[in-house]
């Protein structure tokens, strides 16, 4: 996987859940970061706006880590609850980067990390940062909530429950949306539109004219994860809403 800002290219390639992985830390130091995780929660309610940034930023380089991310452990020290409230410093878009960045490696690991983001309130949030005018905001917070949509279909249809689909198909069809934020908005689409029972025709439905022209994309992952999504599509729509599921 890559990722915004820093990170390279776009989640895509079908998978259900993509972490954002972007910094080698070797053994022999995780666990001295382990133990400063504390300091570090403490830090993410300082005044001023460079300390809050620079200990989200460390949480977030903690779980970038390629394997065996202590995402338990950042849970357990209770940096979660703070780190959604700050996808609100609409003033410092570097903070809303970090933040996003750091759940949506939170939301890549199992159904007990991602119920966690949920439960706190982050789909709403994240949700607004599709509006943000940084493009590095936007795309982690669309790989945020794929990874939401691709935990359950019950946290699929919490998230179409909010109307993403809409500003989701805005971002697939505006002109100048950068290629890795096609590969992420399409992957989240088809995130979005997978599992059984199928989600509701009526929340769905505004993926059908942004996936007809998906379809025909150059680009491979896009293209990968359009034709899966529209295979999605085709289920629900040809599902009668009282047998799908609930949104």
């Amino acid at each position: 996987a890559g990722g915004g800002g820093d990170g390279g290219g776009g989640g895509g390639g079908g998978g259900a859940k993509e972490r954002n992985i972007h910094e080698p830390v070797y053994s022999d130091s995780l666990q001295a970061k382990i133990d400063n995780i504390g300091s570090d929660v403490e830090l993410l309610h300082a005044s001023e706006p460079k300390v809050r940034l620079e200990a989200t930023t460390r949480f977030r380089r903690l779980l970038s880590i390629e394997r065996n991310p202590p995402i338990a452990e950042v849970i357990r020290a209770g940096a979660i609850p703070r780190i959604v409230q700050l996808l609100s410093a609409h003033e410092i878009p570097a903070l809303q980067f970090e933040a996003a960045w750091t759940l949506t490696n939170v939301a890549s690991g199992t159904s007990e990390h991602t119920r966690v983001i949920v439960d706190l309130g982050a789909v709403p949030s994240l949700l607004k940062l599709l509006a943000s005018p940084v493009d590095d905001v936007r795309e982690q917070a669309v790989w945020a909530l794929g990874n939401i949509a691709g935990d359950s279909p019950k946290c699929r249809d919490l998230v179409l429950s909010y109307g993403v689909m809409l500003p989701l198909a805005a971002l697939l069809s505006h002109p100048s949306t950068r290629p890795s934020m096609l590969r992420n908005a399409t992957w989240a689409v088809s995130n979005l539109l997978r599992g059984k029972p199928p989600p509701r025709r009526a929340l769905v439905e505004p993926a059908l004219s942004v996936l007809e022209g998906l379809v025909t994309a150059e680009d491979e992952e896009v293209l990968t994860d359009a034709c899966w999504a529209y295979a999605y599509l085709s289920d629900a729509l040809a599902t009668p809403d009282e047998t799908g599921a609930d949104a």
